[in-house]
């Protein structure tokens, strides 16, 4: 995340507090049961001074998709003339691991309704189909069988590389970056869980 401007969506101007059965948020109430996405973003920031040695800034963001189509977000990150608070940075991952264990049901029923009635997801771009042992990329229709592939994870995505990877296609990833990826910042706990279940694809 780069420095912004000025604050925004900070933890005093959200009010973002996370309670026994929901969260508040600009001075609303949200059930769990409201919850229907999660993602976060985590950053470190170094700052290296010749002579003095390195400073650290911490920045995190976090999205919660609602039913109603609210995406509400929380942030603490440096900006131009504010260094970030480390205790906020913690205060708020806490709270997004406490709401992603109580909506976590209604984050994997939406996942595993789509299976039962269509016979795969959608996750961030792809379809994921249990009984073929298939992904497919909604952007070009490719498909890609799970025992001809391998998944590397990295964070926030995770790299799609083939098994019988040919010569061709080998030169154009090494010289031209080319690759094949899945983003994983949403509902990450979920997906990961859905991909061991229908896929015994694990790290």
């Amino acid at each position: 995340m780069a420095a912004a401007f000025k604050k925004k969506h900070t933890l005093e101007q959200t009010g973002f507090a996370v309670l026994d059965n929901g969260f508040k948020y600009n001075n609303k109430f949200y059930s769990f049961n409201d919850i229907v996405e999660t993602r976060i973003i985590k950053s470190i920031h170094e700052l290296k001074v010749v002579g003095v040695g390195s400073n650290y800034s911490h920045s995190i963001s976090i999205v919660i998709g609602i039913k109603s189509g609210e995406f509400l977000q929380v942030t603490e990150q440096p900006t131009w003339t504010y260094d970030s608070k480390l205790n906020h940075v913690q205060h708020i991952e806490r709270m997004f691991s406490n709401i992603s264990k109580k909506s976590w049901d209604n984050r994997l029923q939406k996942y595993i309704k789509q299976v039962n009635n269509s016979g795969y997801f959608e996750y961030n771009g792809w379809r994921l189909y249990p009984d073929k042992n298939m992904i497919e990329s909604i952007e070009n229709n490719k498909c890609y069988y799970i025992n001809s592939i391998n998944f590397l994870k990295s964070y926030g995505f995770i790299t799609i590389r083939e098994k019988n990877e040919n010569l061709i296609l080998k030169i154009l990833r090494i010289f031209f970056g080319k690759k094949v990826i899945i983003n994983t910042l949403i509902d990450t706990d979920v997906f990961f869980a859905l991909l061991k279940y229908y896929f015994k694809v694990s790290w």
